[in-house]
């Protein structure tokens, strides 16, 4: 047994030994590269980068060792315990699917929780409470994408966008205007607060709001929260948007049309960077002045004026939320003036009905939301709250005629339709005809041909002469025993008869009596434009919002008192007319080019068939003269066989001999080619037969004038209203240049062409047209024309040309082409009149109003020249008043020792101009008042009477 001595040595001994191999191993551990790559990565994962670089002190340093060499440690004695087990090829611990969920679940998951909800506070914080930084993350974001993308590019003011377009007359005169728009005028605070209750609850903070809708819910210009709720009625079968008054704005000035998800993502970022840079307030005012609140009516300040003539200040909320309510769609405005002009819910049409129904929805909700931010009281909610007719009523809008026309109602509203049936090239884009005309920026001028104070004096006329006694016994005469046919008429109909007898249907007659004028100038420019029954104050004024919704007969619109009718555009480009007569002038001038016929060839009256006809109960001859015959030699039956010749049956207007001129193959043809080359419309299954020579086919009202405008040098030229439109005095449109307009050769045969006219002058001067003399005594030589009425009087016009100057080559732009159209709109068995008893008489009223319109103006350039040439006749009242009374003569006395007029030989403006020039002339001094001189002038021209009666 060893001593404990002895033992101590040893144990020195074998703790000497097991140092010696601890050193001769850790030596090893040093030199092997592996032992160097864990020390390696326990120290860097020990001691980071930013640890190193701030610095440590030496208890850090010193914890931080132990912990790194504790990591090589452990990391040893995993990998022995490997070696040991066989385990080499062991998958690491976090390469188990398990495993690695537990480490991330129990070791990521807490840290980004921690550090992901700070993050989140502090956007709150900074992006929603309210102040300077409001919103500021969502704008940055859509700045970085407005820098990068293709995007439109904002302009430094909104005033860029300030539009206006004017429709001006001939002389410049303002037919229509959009009027010139501030797109940021500033609007009061009530309008301000409507408008955001019919759009937009929360695009601007408001006391009454809680603390959260200020904190959370005002937006700033695009409300995710409002498009989260648009998604989630869309996707539970109520669409509806989710646009904001800014995202509205960024798509008026993108010019978005369709609804795609590119078109709204781009609307979004241009309206984060429009609040961004203009602010909402001024996002506010631009919206609200250039808004559409009914049809054409763009802005409130306009809305204002048009439904309730007052300025936007003076209006109330109920008012203000009634104008928001229409701006989807003019439909709700159409409906609700139905109901102000007397409609009840059940007699609208069932569409109509809808949107009023939507308008008063909205109208309601908006002045709920008001009187919830304290905005109105409980009495004015309750009291302006709609609920029935009476309540739309009482809202105050002015009966006025509807807004899609204006002040001068189908001319503007035809000029519309022709603009936007185009597009346009502005600055290397293309703009359609809507954006021109409502969205364009810059001073937009639609110039046109149109004479205002003719069209004007063209609506006074008709009145005047649909209210004389004249025309009302001729209607009186004309129905006297068509009446009864049309109370039968309505045995077979599903309604009852509007009237019980003939002063009934006489007072249905005059209410749905229709006149319509065009005219043109030979450039194809319309230069007058009556669309119809506009005219007549109370009684005949024109319901002209029925017009553009209802598809009636006539007879819807007598529930309205007082009754209005139905208006009826009558001469718009899809109007159609039955030419009757008129195209018997067409069908002479083929007779000559294609079958060799000459003015004074002669034909027999002879009709084409005899055949029963079961409106008249028996059988009689076709087709129908103004006269009848059924035997041969005895009273009226006198005329038939009777030979014209072609001029004659053209001035007596005798239907037989043009049914059988149409009847030749080579006539037919050559007149049907003709048509087709300028694409007039006509049924061709009619033209086939000899109907269609006397003009028993309708035919386009428009296209028609075209064609009697080509006998004044032979071209055809479609009529049109614009003439020029210019952005900001730059021509973008002009109508000489437009190749769709080009003149077509039509009555390209210069001598039966000038033969035609010759024959037209001759209808007015003694045939059909001849009564135009009791409305325009000067009309020998000025005009010529055709008259036309359809069977049993449905329908009467007059197509005709005037110049007021006797030598028309020279005073060319002054020639005009009219048509002058009488109608009913109710149809059956009615008669307007004769052609002469109506159309005639109105186009000499028409045409006396120009001769005497340019025979002042010629008279007051002279009588001025004359003042600046002529010190005598200066300042001497008394020679003034000799020439107006020698030019009085000249106008109305009669020849001596002769039936006929001095104005006969003294023919156009032009003709009284070489008088008045000889009046005036310093030589012979007639304006002193030297009669017997003048009296030897008015011999000198009522000689040309044995002249041309020796000629």
């Amino acid at each position: 047994m060893s001593s404990p001595k002895d033992q101590k040595t040893t144990d020195q001994a074998t703790g000497t030994a097991k140092q010696s191999a601890a050193a001769g191993r850790q030596d090893s551990r040093r030199r092997d590269p592996r032992e160097q790559a864990l020390k390696y990565k326990a120290f860097k994962h020990t001691f980071s980068e930013d640890a190193i670089r701030r610095g440590l002190s030496d208890k850090a340093l010193d914890k931080k060792l132990r912990r790194s060499n504790s990591l090589v440690e452990r990391y040893r004695h995993y990998l022995e315990l490997r070696q040991q087990a066989g385990l080499v090829n062991l998958a690491y611990p976090w390469r188990n699917p398990f495993n690695w969920l537990m480490f991330a679940t129990f070791f990521w998951l807490p840290r980004v929780l921690r550090w992901g909800v700070l993050t989140l506070l502090a956007l709150l914080a900074i992006n929603y409470i309210p102040g300077p930084t409001q919103h500021i993350v969502e704008i940055l974001a859509a700045r970085a994408v407005y820098d990068t993308a293709p995007i439109a590019r904002l302009p430094a003011s909104l005033e860029s966008y300030a539009h206006s377009a004017r429709i001006v007359d001939r002389q410049g005169n303002t037919i229509k205007s959009y009027g010139r728009r501030q797109v940021t005028l500033e609007v009061p605070e009530p309008a301000r607060k409507a408008i955001l209750a019919c759009e937009d609850h929360y695009f601007l903070p408001h006391d009454a709001y809680p603390w959260y809708v200020n904190a959370f819910l005002i937006h700033p210009g695009v409300s995710w929260f409002n498009m989260a709720g648009a998604v989630r009625d869309t996707l539970r079968g109520t669409p509806r948007g989710a646009s904001t008054v800014v995202m509205q704005n960024a798509k008026k000035i993108l010019g978005n049309t369709q609804r795609t998800v590119a078109n709204k993502l781009e609307e979004i970022i241009l309206a984060y960077m429009m609040v961004a840079r203009f602010g909402k307030e001024q996002n506010l005012d631009f919206y609200i002045n250039t808004v559409p609140v009914g049809a054409n009516i763009y802005g409130l300040p306009a809305a204002a004026e048009s439904y309730f003539r007052k300025d936007l200040e003076e209006l109330n909320y109920q008012q203000l939320v009634a104008i928001g309510a229409f701006i989807p769609n003019h439909f709700r405005q159409v409906a609700f003036y139905r109901i102000v002009n007397g409609r009840n819910f059940d007699e609208l049409d069932p569409n109509l009905a809808g949107h009023a129904r939507a308008a008063i929805n909205k109208v309601n909700l908006a002045l709920a939301h008001l009187h919830r931010l304290g905005e109105i009281s409980e009495r004015e909610y309750r009291q302006w709250r709609l609920h029935d007719e009476e309540s739309i009523r009482n809202i105050g809008f002015r009966d006025f005629r509807s807004p899609l026309y204006g002040e001068e109602e189908w001319t503007s509203w035809n000029v519309i339709r022709e603009v936007t049936s185009r597009s346009y090239r502005i600055n290397g884009r293309e703009v359609s005809g809507s954006q021109l005309l409502l969205d364009q920026p810059g001073d937009v001028v639609i110039e046109t041909a149109i004479d205002l104070n003719l069209t004007e004096n063209a609506k006074k006329i008709i009145d005047d002469f649909l209210n004389s006694p004249e025309y009302r016994n001729v209607l009186r005469r004309s129905n006297r025993n068509l009446w009864r046919r049309e109370l039968a008429r309505y045995d077979h109909l599903p309604r009852q008869a509007p009237f019980e007898d003939f002063a009934g249907f006489m007072e249905q007659l005059e209410r749905h009596l229709n006149v319509g004028v065009i005219a043109v100038n030979q450039h194809g420019e319309i230069v007058s434009y009556v669309g119809g029954k506009e005219f007549g104050g109370a009684e005949g004024a024109a319901n002209l919002i029925a017009a553009e919704t209802d598809n009636t007969d006539g007879t819807d619109g007598q529930a309205a008192s007082p009754p209005r009718p139905v208006i009826i555009d009558l001469m718009n480009r899809r109007a159609t007319v039955t030419p009757s007569s008129t195209i018997k002038p067409v069908v002479g001038y083929y007779a000559m080019v294609a079958a060799d016929v000459k003015p004074e060839h002669t034909f027999a009256d002879e009709p084409v068939e005899f055949k029963y006809m079961e409106e008249e109960g028996r059988q009689i001859w076709l087709p129908r003269n103004w006269y009848d015959y059924d035997q041969r030699g005895s009273g009226n039956n006198r005329y038939r066989g009777r030979q014209y010749s072609l001029t004659e049956a053209q001035v007596l207007s005798v239907n037989t001999i043009f049914a059988r001129l149409y009847t030749n193959r080579l006539v037919q043809n050559a007149m049907l080619s003709a048509f087709d080359r300028l694409g007039l419309e006509y049924n061709r299954e009619d033209a086939r037969y000899w109907p269609f020579g006397i003009g028993a086919t309708d035919l386009p009202v428009q296209q028609w004038l075209a064609v009697y405008n080509a006998f004044l040098d032979g071209f055809y030229r479609e009529p049109t209203f614009v003439s020029r439109i210019t952005v900001n005095d730059r021509v973008i449109y002009q109508r000489a240049e437009d190749p769709a307009l080009r003149p077509l050769p039509l009555f390209d045969a210069r001598r039966e062409r000038e033969a035609s006219l010759k024959i037209l002058h001759e209808v007015v001067s003694r045939g059909t047209g001849v009564a135009m003399r009791d409305n325009f005594p000067y009309f020998r030589n000025l005009v010529s024309g055709k008259t036309g009425t359809a069977p049993q009087g449905r329908s009467s016009l007059f197509v005709s040309h005037f110049n007021p100057q006797r030598d028309r080559g020279r005073y060319q732009d002054e020639t005009l082409t009219m048509m002058v159209l009488f109608t009913t709109n109710t149809g059956g068995f009615k008669s307007v009149g004769m052609s002469s008893e109506g159309p005639v008489k109105v186009a000499g009223e028409i045409y006396n109003h120009l001769f005497q319109q340019r025979l002042q103006e010629m008279m007051d350039r002279k009588i001025d020249q004359a003042r600046q040439d002529n010190a005598h006749f200066r300042n001497n009242h008394v020679y003034w008043a000799n020439v107006n009374r020698y030019l009085d003569t000249l106008l109305n006395d009669r020849c001596p020792d002769s039936r006929h007029h001095i104005h006969e030989y003294v023919v156009g403006v032009d003709g009284f101009a070489e008088a008045v020039e000889q009046i005036l002339s310093p030589n012979n001094q007639i304006y002193t008042g030297r009669d017997e001189i003048f009296n030897a002038l008015v011999r000198y021209y009522c000689d040309q009477e044995r002249i041309i009666r020796i000629d």
